[in-house]
């Protein structure tokens, strides 16, 4: 097989980049929101606001759908312009291993964050303490992967990604059949969304619910996992089958169906019935699938070209994503004290954790090991 250098793709990039960083506003919105997220997040502000269920639900719907899709993409470019076993070993460097040092390092920070910031919130005497004791009576081991759930499944689909181009590398009528199959259907631009709506409603059926939700879990949920999977390999599939081009159209006309629909299932008054939810589901799918080419097209439209200061953002997401959720738990507990509307609350805590990621990366990790580590040379 052919080696050859990657061109860096600006756009997928660069949308990469903008949704791993969008993990840090709906972190620090959840934590100001009515509903109760008790199952994923403990710290819960008394001073709330809809408003923020409403920021967490925007971004949920799509982000992590698009960054999968994206991350199918580039592994599969790393399998067919590197090869089999460089694609692996970059998959081990740039994935596994910031895996389990994030782990071992960001969860118990986290945790001291979410004790501290609870503490704070419930009028606890020694807040601080308390999070120390949260660390010294042994909830400093990994239990769960928090927010890097995302690079546990990422190694997991690749070697699985690895495994199926293998078998499916032979061209039989088989396999040039399938091909010709998903580039006609990637070429059709509302073909490609009602196909994916249709595989998203089914992975929804399956699990039970109308939204996507997230398994931050070592175990493995499979329905949550398949459905993950699918968005991998959506995006695999648009680049063997070189249709990155064809999904310029409609960014606009795709964003705004996929907004329009998604106010209408979150404020329609939807009764208790199960063919309520299987409409939701639904619903849910088609726009799911609208945001997540719409999403491609807007950025392979506008952002595919050399930004300086993008690519300065591009290359700094990994560190502040992953870096981001100590900080993200701590400072409400900070801004507590404040008398000022919940909205203050949310921007401080929301910037405090922005530029401090920035500013870390930037001063202890750029130009350092930790940055080859995370991002290579």
């Amino acid at each position: 097989m052919k080696k050859t250098n990657s061109e860096r793709i600006y756009a997928l990039d660069a949308l990469r980049a903008i949704m791993m960083l969008l993990g840090i506003v709906l972190h620090t919105a959840i934590t100001y929101g009515i509903f109760d997220y008790e199952k994923f997040w403990s710290i819960k502000s008394p001073e709330n606001h809809i408003l923020f269920d409403l920021v967490v639900a925007f971004i949920h719907f799509f982000r992590m759908p698009v960054f999968f899709v994206v991350s199918g993409f580039f592994g599969a470019l790393l399998f067919y312009k590197k090869g089999p076993k460089q694609m692996l070993m970059n998959r081990v460097k740039r994935i596994l291993l910031p895996l389990l040092a994030g782990v071992l390092i960001i969860y118990p920070l986290t945790i001291f964050g979410f004790s501290y910031t609870t503490s704070v919130f419930t009028k606890a005497a020694s807040p601080l303490e308390n999070a120390w004791q949260s660390i010294a009576n042994g909830k400093f081991l990994p239990f769960n992967l928090l927010h890097l759930w995302f690079l546990y499944f990422l190694i997991l689909y690749s070697f699985l990604g690895w495994i199926l181009a293998n078998v499916f590398s032979r061209n039989t009528a088989f396999t040039i059949s399938l091909k010709k199959i998903f580039t006609y259907i990637l070429q059709n631009p509302w073909l490609r969304v009602g196909c994916l709506a249709i595989l998203y409603f089914i992975c929804l059926f399956w699990i039970g619910e109308p939204s996507l939700t997230t398994n931050n879990k070592w175990s493995i949920d499979l329905p949550i996992f398949t459905t993950y999977f699918l968005f991998f390999e959506t995006g695999w599939v648009i680049f063997i089958t070189k249709s990155l081009d064809n999904l310029k159209k409609y960014p606009k006309r795709q964003l705004g169906m996929a907004t329009l629909l998604f106010l209408t299932f979150i404020f329609t008054p939807w009764k208790e019935s199960i063919e309520m939810l299987y409409a939701r589901e639904l619903l849910s799918a088609l726009f799911g699938a609208l945001f997540i080419f719409g999403f491609i097209a807007l950025f392979m439209t506008y952002f595919n070209t050399y930004s300086h200061r993008l690519s300065y953002i591009m290359d700094a997401s990994y560190w502040v994503y992953i870096i981001h959720l100590p900080i993200v738990t701590f400072t409400p507990g900070l801004v507590d004290a404040f008398a000022i509307p919940v909205f203050f609350k949310f921007l401080i805590s929301l910037s405090v954790t922005t530029i401090s990621c920035f500013v870390t990366y930037h001063y202890l990790v750029r130009n350092t090991f930790i940055g080859k580590f995370l991002n290579g040379k």
